[in-house]
């Protein structure tokens, strides 16, 4: 029987909870002008501390396929399904886009751009499988020195040195060409070096970082927006510096802190989380249409809304996986 690491099934849930919460937040914030600053100072809130999900999630990812051996079989098999899914997901949000939401289709630029913002990480996430064999050939060779000087380097040239418009030109190889790379193989650094690190010792330390990050996020945003008087977005990037520390040390804080304790409505969420993942969008895209949010305060809104899109996805996603065929790509 193979081993499943609950910690990762939980981080996992987290991540997908904090995804939802992060497109539920947008639509508070986007509506800038036409709610109270009491309710977009809540909705700030939930956004920035959720963008740690999507760099928690190639984390994972990281952390499970690099410490394996490289199988191009199911490599193959992998980049396959998730081709097959991408395409099938992408017509059902055209469909959906073009009858429901009234909205025109530019069927070309699908091939560079997802039809719906949210399918981003499918488009680079297949990209990473592709890359895989390379990438797992690179890390094999990295010593210890390599792996520290990939770790800086890539926090330089993504967190720090973007921000002063160094990076726009001097684009590094591997290191900044595609920063969600660097997520993925820190992921897998923090595995690789989790029992030479005594990494508890340093809670107090991941604890500040990642609050004085979250602090910051906010009160910049919020402060910006307030005199641009429209919601700024600058600081939410999921390459800037502090969104990178608060993901890193979150993961490592979470990971190191929770016991790896079987619980089956934990690997039951993780089971469905994927599913979850595809098909919100369109319940969000119900529930914002028909309910005047706008005038429900983001602290109320925004948990309620959750709580709503959390249980129907789980019950779609679980009855569409009864089926044996589909269950094989969710």
């Amino acid at each position: 029987m193979s081993y499943r690491n609950n910690k990762l099934d939980l981080l996992r849930v987290m991540s997908m909870i904090m995804v939802i919460i992060i497109h539920i937040a947008n639509y508070y914030c986007r509506s800038y002008s036409d709610i109270s600053k009491a309710s977009y100072l809540g909705a700030l809130i939930f956004n920035a501390i959720s963008r740690i999900s999507v760099p928690i999630f190639f984390m994972i990812s990281g952390a499970t396929l690099l410490s394996k051996k490289y199988d191009k079989d199911k490599n193959r098999l992998r980049i396959k399904r998730r081709i097959i899914i991408l395409t099938v997901i992408t017509i059902i949000y055209i469909v959906w886009d073009t009858c429901f939401m009234n909205k025109s289709i530019d069927v070309v630029s699908l091939l560079y751009k997802p039809e719906r913002k949210l399918l981003w990480f499918m488009y680079a996430i297949i990209g990473i499988y592709i890359s895989l064999p390379f990438v797992k050939c690179m890390i094999d060779n990295m010593g210890v020195r390599e792996d520290k000087l990939f770790v800086i380097l890539w926090i330089s040239f993504n967190g720090v040195l973007k921000y002063i418009g160094i990076s726009d030109y001097f684009r590094i190889p591997i290191i900044d060409g595609t920063y969600y790379l660097g997520y993925f193989i820190i992921g897998y650094l923090i595995m690789k070096y989790s029992k030479e690190i005594e990494l508890k010792k340093k809670n107090w330390f991941l604890i500040l970082i990642t609050m004085l990050s979250f602090i910051i996020i906010i009160t910049i945003t919020y402060i910006v927006s307030l005199n641009n008087n429209k919601h700024f977005t600058g600081l939410l990037t999921y390459s800037n510096l502090f969104i990178i520390v608060s993901s890193i040390a979150s993961f490592i804080f979470i990971y190191f802190n929770i016991k790896d304790i079987s619980n089956s409505k934990i690997s039951k969420l993780s089971y469905l989380s994927f599913g979850i993942y595809l098909i919100h969008g369109i319940l969000l895209n119900l529930i914002m249409k028909y309910i005047p949010y706008k005038n429900i305060n983001s602290y109320i809104g925004i948990p309620v809304i959750l709580i709503v899109i959390l249980l129907f996805s789980c019950l779609i996603i679980n009855l569409i996986k009864k089926n044996k065929f589909i269950n094989k790509y969710l």
